[in-house]
């Protein structure tokens, strides 16, 4: 069965996700309350293990489509069934790195139930060890310890923490020193592990039968014991406790932009901490958020923050207002070379978000071949590929499309941002929103069946589509370099290109070199608030 995973597909799947996401959830709850003989809230849970509940969904989704739950027909063809005992995860992080196993791993999971029931799932009782995938390098433990020193010893502080991608700079050591009075900085690097085995009796006697009716919370709760992480269940106590001891103050103001996907430690001194009245401020930290119809990255974060700031747009939920985060500077140097920055995604899927997908993705190869063979320019061209292992194809067509082609991931991305002429871009992700904030020549192009957008959003894009910026086709947008070829900057900086900019850049990538002054007025005036 071939599914195509273009924007209505993953409308679709996101609606059936939004509607079990309660269901699940209230379960989860329920399961480890019992468990850990406690009385915890549902926003306790959903700051948790939120983020590891919702990419479960888009797994369980995404098997259930794919797989039949007929009885009748997996009987006919038991051989497909993939009868091996179930490894259990240890935490959220490894679950997530393992995310090109996991589409069949979760469709084995199923079909298994539906063939054998709960009692003949086979799950391994290995020993399995968690630990902090966050643990520092001897450099950021010295500026940690450094920033401790440092820090406000007020438990009113603000504290930060994984405020930026990437490591700690020696400029926000700066910025985090004159904010001593009132912030500290954290990244919570410190070591703890958990060494033991899986619970067998509770996963098997917690895992539900299920039938060809079956909707998609009673399979996500049927398969939930095999793949719920040992370090929410059996090790939950003991790495709580060990947490706990290593930080036992605790801050009524805590801000990331980071953490709150897969940072085990944080998550579960947040949780805790928003349990006695500590108030969380998450921020945006990438491209998609408020342009997509439906981002559940913003959804979860939204959700579980207090405060919740964005790179300029609101929802007008009263939680949400615009922050210009953490910007980088794009340091002056000689315009040497054009780049292309590319996009890619595993051919399995894993989750549902409005870019390219199995299905679509063949389209941005194509695309991608395209303005490579059409681009006509004495001008070198570096080619950024995603970072990641995702197979050949993409390199394969645009060499393709040209046999010449540069590729180099060499640099730092904003030092390769610096050095390019003009930045052309085979996706709408973070890199496109990165240099037209930063007022970077820019032309993008994408897969219109890919993205769909939120309505407040289309005039401003559409206004980025008239001025030359924004392309639905490679060839488009390779016409469209060639033609401002002999004179970029009389194009780029012509007021009518400038405007469209202004205006969408003020919505989704209000960048401001005056960062540091704006988030010292705000969150003094924060703290001043709630005293």
């Amino acid at each position: 069965m071939t599914i195509v995973w273009n924007a209505q597909r993953v409308s679709e799947g996101l609606a059936e996700i939004d509607s079990a996401r309660g269901v699940v959830l209230a379960n989860i709850k329920k399961l480890l309350d019992e468990y850990h003989g406690v009385e915890k809230s549902t926003r306790f849970y959903d700051i948790l293990l939120g983020d590891w509940v919702e990419r479960y969904l888009h797994l369980v989704y995404v098997a259930s489509q794919y797989s039949t739950l007929d009885e009748r027909q997996v009987q006919i063809e038991p051989a497909k069934v993939d009868t091996r005992e179930f490894d259990i995860f240890g935490d959220s992080a490894e679950f997530f790195s393992r995310y090109p196993d996991l589409p069949l791993m979760v469709t084995s999971a199923i079909k298994s139930v539906v063939l054998d029931g709960p009692q003949g799932v086979r799950i391994s009782d290995s020993v399995i060890t968690v630990r902090n995938h966050f643990t520092s390098s001897r450099l950021d433990r010295l500026l940690s310890r450094t920033l401790r020193i440092v820090a406000s010893k007020n438990p009113k502080s603000v504290l930060f923490v994984k405020p930026i991608s990437g490591k700690v700079s020696i400029s926000w050591v700066a910025t985090m020193f004159s904010w001593r009075r009132w912030a500290s900085h954290d990244d919570l690097g410190f070591s703890f592990s958990s060494t033991l085995r899986p619970n067998l009796v509770w996963r098997k006697k917690n895992i539900r039968p299920i039938s060809g009716n079956s909707n998609l919370s009673e399979v996500a709760l049927s398969i939930l014991p095999i793949f719920i992480p040992i370090c929410f269940v059996e090790a939950f106590e003991s790495l709580k406790n060990q947490i706990n001891e290593a930080r036992p103050k605790r801050f009524e103001h805590v801000y990331s932009a980071q953490a709150l996907w897969t940072h085990f430690a944080f998550k579960v001194l947040v949780a805790e901490w928003c349990e006695q009245g500590t108030k969380l401020h998450y921020h945006q930290h990438g491209g998609w958020y408020g342009l997509d119809e439906t981002h559940v990255g913003e959804l979860y974060e939204s959700r579980v923050a207090d405060h919740y700031y964005t790179w300029g747009w609101s929802r007008g939920n009263g939680k949400s207002s615009p922050l210009s985060p953490v910007t980088r500077n794009v340091d002056k140097a000689t315009k040497i070379y054009d780049s292309l920055i590319c996009f890619d995604q595993p051919q399995q899927i894993y989750r549902l978000q409005y870019f390219p997908l199995p299905g679509t993705l063949q389209t941005m190869y194509d695309q991608t071949a395209e303005f490579v063979r059409a681009r006509a320019s004495k001008t070198e061209l570096r080619i950024r590929l995603f970072p990641g292992e995702y197979g050949s194809q993409q390199r394969d067509a645009i060499l393709r499309a040209n046999s010449g082609a540069k590729f180099d991931n060499s640099l730092e991305i904003f030092s390769q941002y610096a050095r390019s002429r003009i930045v052309f871009h085979s996706y709408l992700g973070t890199s496109w929103l990165e240099t037209l904030g930063n007022n970077i020549p820019t032309i993008c192009f994408y897969d219109v069946d890919a993205y769909r957008f939120r309505t407040d959003a289309k005039a401003l894009l559409e206004d980025l589509v008239k001025v030359g910026i924004l392309h639905l086709s490679g060839s488009s947008a390779a016409e469209k370099a060639n033609a401002v070829e002999g004179d970029l900057d009389l194009w780029w900086m012509s007021e009518e290109v400038q405007t469209a900019r202004r205006n969408f850049v003020n919505q989704y990538a209000n960048f401001s070199s005056d960062w540091k002054e704006i988030w010292r007025e705000h969150f003094t005036n924060v703290l001043k608030t709630n005293r």
